[in-house]
């Protein structure tokens, strides 16, 4: 239940092998930025992931490097939103800039 598996078995031997889990994992993403003020700064984001069941089988072929791509998607959203504000608006809109990392992470 906890463990996906994908590959083809040929005399009993496994060819192509490849194992999802559905435990929560945590990638911690350090984004550097510039803010409004001209300000640079490193942004540390944790994301926790974890695979749904009725979803294995996307996250068996559509994904190819899971942490290089959410990597990717928290850099984008952290880069477009810091910029527009001051630092000290940074700190204070900390929750904003989860919940669109959030949103960001649930479209794709």
């Amino acid at each position: 239940p906890g463990l996906a598996f994908v590959g083809f078995d040929c005399c009993s031997c496994c060819i192509s092998f490849r194992s999802i889990t559905s435990r929560v994992e945590q990638n911690t993403v350090n984004v550097q930025t510039k803010t409004k003020d001209n300000v640079f700064v490193t942004c540390k984001v944790a994301v926790q992931q974890s695979v749904r069941p009725e979803n294995a089988y996307d996250a068996m072929y559509k994904l190819a490097n899971v942490r290089e791509q959410i990597e990717s998607y928290v850099s984008d959203v952290v880069r477009s939103s810091v910029p527009h504000m001051l630092l000290d608006e940074a700190f204070e809109k900390k929750d904003d800039i989860s919940e669109a990392v959030q949103k960001k992470l649930e479209a794709e």
